[in-house]
């Protein structure tokens, strides 16, 4: 009998001294990637300014935002940190409101709203038509946390225009790729979600500056 019972607590003492390493363990990882109170779990969303106020297009045609993907490393809802060369992690207790990929596509479609180069921006869901047809894949989301004195927010996307006239249906019209990494103020969720809306505010504005241009138009009316 005694010794079935000092088998038992003998168990029970392993399994407090088990949970008591894996919990500082992960603490530790934690506190050396970003800085935050332990054990408080936390949700962001990436936004970006929007006016919805309505203005002269810069043209006629109509433009159609069909896909946002997210490359399949980052598109999870945690959110990731770079650690080394070829190592991330994701943060248990720090996560995007939805999943990335909804939540830029929101944060796109207000943009080129607000960027007026077309008379009309579509969402996927729409049923009307349109001339032509943006796709924007994202291959980098992540906080950069390889230096210890520095920290960076990282976003890369890529966007293809395709024509959706029948003469010229699926025909690349143009694409860009544009990265930025911007340095953080402060080695944590929330200030890595204000580099990461800043990262995205400066792509759009080149993006609308480039959909904005005279010459793509006249190629769209051309097809």
């Amino acid at each position: 009998m005694l010794s079935s019972i000092s088998k038992a607590v003998g168990r029970t003492t392993s399994r407090r001294q088990w949970l008591l390493v894996s919990g500082l363990t992960l603490t530790l990882l934690l506190c050396g990637c970003a800085s935050r109170s332990p054990w408080k779990q936390e949700s962001f969303a990436l936004t970006i300014p929007f006016s919805g106020e309505s203005g002269s297009a810069a043209h006629t045609n109509i433009l159609a935002l069909r896909r946002v993907t997210v490359a399949t490393l980052f598109r999870d809802q945690p959110l990731v940190y770079r650690t080394g060369e070829n190592s991330y992690e994701q943060d248990p207790y720090a996560e995007f409101l939805v999943p990335p990929d909804r939540m830029l596509g929101e944060c796109l479609l207000n943009s080129l709203r607000d960027g007026h180069a077309f008379s009309e921006v579509l969402d996927p869901s729409s049923s009307f038509t349109s001339g032509c047809y943006l796709e924007v894949s994202v291959s980098q989301l992540y906080g950069d946390f390889r230096q210890t004195d520095k920290s960076f927010a990282v976003l890369q996307m890529h966007f293809i225009l395709y024509s959706t006239e029948p003469a010229n249906r699926e025909r690349v019209l143009w694409q860009r790729d544009l990265s930025k990494s911007l340095p953080l103020t402060q080695r944590t969720p929330a200030a890595l979600l204000a580099g990461w809306n800043n990262c995205l505010q400066q792509i759009m504005e080149e993006i609308n500056l480039e959909l904005s241009r005279k010459s793509l138009h006249e190629s769209l009316s051309q097809d």
